[in-house]
């Protein structure tokens, strides 16, 4: 499957979140802020199930807590949370 723009921007942005986490983390965990609109595209991401299979490896899960404005990512060392700016 060749991925959509859409999905290469979503990635892109998951990649940036990987490289700027460990300049927050703080133990074992991590907080990260978007703008609305990057925090978005990277819920599309995150939802869509044909991007399972770009993911990079580094990523073990992740999933989106609408009521917070959050979206988990686990990775081998650390729990990411990533947060809508306003």
């Amino acid at each position: 499957m060749e991925p959509t723009l859409h999905m290469k921007q979503g990635l892109n942005l998951l990649e940036r979140v990987l490289q700027f986490y460990p300049l927050m983390q703080d133990g074992d965990t991590a907080s990260v802020t978007l703008t609305e609109q990057d925090w978005l595209v990277l819920m599309d991401f995150t939802e869509n199930p044909e991007t399972t299979e770009i993911r990079p490896p580094k990523v073990k899960d992740m999933t989106v807590d609408r009521a917070s404005r959050t979206i988990n990512i686990a990775t081998d060392d650390c729990k990411v949370e990533v947060k809508m700016g306003y």
